[in-house]
């Protein structure tokens, strides 16, 4: 056999097969909780399937083999082979009732193994630890059966080895690999991490599979096969890039990305007779494909290929990046993006569409037809503090992205996967006054950053604090430090330079607390909880430090704690009501105008 095949097997087909588990494969080890899963999950496909289909089949994980001295040498599935092998010890007088036998498995350094799976005997469990997990599921296969129906025995058999002819039943994705292939170079990939076969593994293979091509040379199939396989490689190596990972996904995996596009490719394939096999469900739909006669491999590769053009064309064109990356991460659905896409007749239409869904991820009981700034205003001016992280994140990512589509002379984009792979905080610019940390390591900590910022000579300017004032901060820095270094600290000593920072950094901190959206902005979480409620220069100092380490800081936050939005620049160490005002304005500015199409169209 020149390449690895691929195919799908009902369990009925191996009964009369031999298995050979070599040494590189470690014993038994499912554990009670497995053994029970995977009976479950057969009833329950079972009872779906009784209404339906007598096509319909449940498919287990795939069992990668290679022929070696008239046996299967077992690469991979020794786990579900030996689960198996112990239910139909269990049923076995059923199965000779029926005229079915169980195949066999041997062992290459653990002869006794075999001999044991045959007469499972619970006194000999203490006798090594491969023996003791045989007996345990032995036991949990017994319990399993005693809780059924006392006739389901014969239902159960009937399910699990029925052929293809008969009618439901359960199959196997069946992996052999060729005789040149190195079995423990195999194992040792599969196995690595615990990464079993996947559907982007086994879609690979099923796309490569030489009896897939027309046979019109071997040439010429060797050239669509290498075609296919390095357009594959470079797909998986643009998904890695996490910039268009997280633009298309909100998912955090490192490998197979690919399956992600192979499932937007299966959308229109048959999932006819797939029960409960769901983590298979898309190589499953493409056999099925590959199996009818006019099936196209060259084909159906050019489809799959164009679900990935199609977003990356979305990734390079900087108004669909993001609108459609704003939307994934509100967790819409690719799919229904693509279906916007395919039921649009021009490029405006399509992005007018997306508009009009971002409306209604954020307004969701208002009518887009009736848009005006007055309803944004009047939206915006209802959200507090108390809306919730999730409604308050999703409108303040919206005013970073209208920000940044607003102006069309600059290539800036949102860095998505920063924003999702990172944890944000809804933040008060002006912290909350009353909140005042009670906690000793973190009144240590709010002291520190005063001290720290205080001690910064680019902090305090003629033009904003007077000679007093800078006298005044100095007092508190020294007073701080002395605090920090005395054991006896105590709430009333923190409470005493707390007051005193406040007076002279926050003189309005005992006005009502303004939890307004104009006073809330996106940080990320280790920024903001290392700030311990401190005052408005102290953040925005730290803002600038980040900013100027090209740490990712979303621009609507640089631009609020700079007080770009202040519509008078007076005190540039305070936040009072007028900021937040003007800062709150500006959002209703800048996400009226995306709904108006400004920087889309």
């Amino acid at each position: 056999m020149a390449d690895n095949e691929l195919s799908l097997r009902p369990i009925s087909a191996l009964l009369n097969e031999s298995f050979y588990i070599p040494a590189y494969q470690r014993g038994y080890r499912w554990t009670e909780r497995q053994v029970t899963e995977l009976l479950n999950d057969i009833k329950e496909f079972q009872q779906q399937a009784e209404e339906g289909s007598k096509d319909a089949f449940y498919c287990l994980q795939p069992i990668v083999v290679k022929q070696r001295s008239g046996a299967w040498e077992l690469v991979d599935g020794q786990q579900r082979l030996t689960t198996i092998f112990i239910i139909l010890t269990y049923l076995k007088d059923i199965l000779t009732l029926l005229d079915k036998s169980r195949y066999q498995l041997s062992y290459e350094t653990r002869e006794t193994s075999a001999e044991f799976l045959n007469h499972i005997d619970d006194d000999r469990s203490d006798e090594n630890i491969d023996f003791f997990h045989i007996v345990e599921a032995k036991k949990a296969v017994e319990q399993w059966f005693e809780a059924q129906d006392g006739t389901y025995k014969i239902k159960f058999v009937q399910t699990l080895l029925n052929d293809d002819d008969t009618g439901k039943n359960v199959k196997v994705i069946w992996y052999e690999i060729n005789e040149n292939e190195d079995a423990t170079a195999v194992f040792t990939r599969l196995n690595m991490g615990k990464i079993p076969l996947v559907n982007a593994e086994l879609v690979k293979a099923l796309f490569l599979k030489s009896s897939n091509f027309d046979r019109d040379g071997k040439a010429s199939r060797h050239l669509q096969q290498l075609n296919i396989s390095q357009e594959w490689d470079a797909i998986e190596k643009r998904l890695q890039d996490d910039a268009f990972w997280y633009f298309v996904s909100n998912i955090s995996m490192r490998t197979n990305r690919i399956e992600f596009v192979l499932d937007l490719a299966a959308r229109s394939l048959s999932s006819e007779n797939i029960l409960g096999t769901g983590k298979l469900k898309i190589f499953l739909q493409f056999n099925h494909l590959f199996n009818e006669k006019n099936a196209d491999v060259v084909q159906e590769w050019l489809k799959v290929k164009q679900c990935f053009m199609t977003l990356e064309e979305w990734f390079n064109d900087r108004a669909l990046f993001h609108l459609v990356g704003y939307l994934v991460s509100q967790k819409v659905a690719i799919e229904e993006i693509f279906d916007l896409s395919d039921s649009s007749q021009t490029k405006y239409e399509f992005r007018q569409a997306l508009i009009e869904r971002v409306f209604e991820k954020s307004f969701p009981n208002n009518d887009f037809s009736v848009l005006s700034k007055e309803m944004v205003e009047a939206e915006l001016s209802q959200l507090s503090y108390d809306s919730g992280a999730k409604r308050l994140r999703a409108i303040l990512l919206l005013f970073n992205i209208a920000s940044l589509l607003a102006n069309s002379i600059t290539n800036s984009r949102f860095q998505f996967e920063k924003f999702k792979i990172d944890l944000w905080d809804i933040e008060h610019i002006r912290s909350v006054a009353t909140d005042m940390p009670s906690v000793k390591d973190k009144q240590k900590t709010w002291l520190s950053n005063v001290v720290d910022y205080i001690s910064e000579d680019n902090t305090i300017t003629a033009e904003e604090r007077s000679v007093k004032d800078a006298s005044t901060a100095q007092l508190i820095r020294e007073d701080a430090n002395i605090l920090l270094k005395n054991a006896s600290f105590d709430n009333d000593q923190f409470e005493a330079v707390y007051e005193r920072v406040i007076a002279l950094y926050d003189p309005s901190g005992d006005e009502d607390v303004d939890n307004s959206i104009g006073n809330l902005t996106l940080l990320d979480s280790s920024t903001n909880r290392s700030y311990q409620n401190a005052v408005f220069p102290i953040k925005r100092s730290r803002v600038i430090a980040l900013d100027k380490q090209a740490t990712f800081v979303p621009l609507c936050t640089k631009n609020a704690f700079l007080k770009y939005y202040s519509k008078q620049v007076d005190k540039m160490l305070f936040w009072e009501a007028k900021d937040s005002q003007d800062h709150q304005l500006a959002m209703v500015d800048c996400i009226y105008g995306i709904f108006c199409g400004k920087g889309v169209h």
